[in-house]
């Protein structure tokens, strides 16, 4: 959506610097509640992954609930970034467009919200890297002789290259 937004907003703006579009300035206003709402979806996510057993440490290995302050904790310690990236958008991006920006400059304004287009790519990876983790087969003890088994198969010369598990655990 935001890439659409952009895309309008950059496209009838003739002049990049004087031009308006009444859209750039509806698009920042509905984005903010939508970034705060989003920082807490996610942290509820986190905190209902966290409820079910099996699923309370990036190990697999099940623990208590714990405290929402100890989860806040984990969550913000998993997902700074994105938690970073949704309130720098708040605090910093939305008082700039609304404030410094006086109504000029909808042009790059219109170019930066069209650079998520490259969300759903991103996601998609995500969702890849998930697909292969889960769709390897694991050994009764947890994956660790599978693991031991790879490199010994590699040790005999069944290929140049091997490609150990990935680390990265969603």
């Amino acid at each position: 959506m935001a890439s659409t937004a952009g895309y309008i907003v950059s496209t009838s703006c003739k002049h990049i610097i004087d031009d308006q579009h009444w859209l750039s300035s509806a698009y920042t206003q509905f984005a903010v509640p939508y970034f705060i709402y989003d920082i807490y979806a996610m942290f509820l996510c986190h905190w209902h992954k966290h409820q079910v057993k099996g699923h309370g440490g990036d190990d697999g290995v099940a623990r208590a609930p714990g405290s929402t302050w100890a989860i806040a904790r984990g969550y913000l310690h998993k997902e700074f970034l994105m938690v970073l990236h949704h309130a720098a958008m708040v605090l910093v991006c939305f008082p700039l467009s609304v404030v410094w920006r006086q109504g000029k400059g909808d042009f790059f304004l219109g170019c930066m919200l069209m650079a998520e287009v490259s969300t759903p790519f991103v996601c998609l990876g995500k969702i890849l890297i998930q697909v292969s983790e889960h769709g390897r087969v694991r050994e009764p003890d947890g994956g660790g002789t599978g693991k031991g088994g790879t490199f010994r198969v590699a040790a005999k010369g069944s290929g140049p290259f091997v490609i150990p598990p990935s680390p990265l655990a969603f």
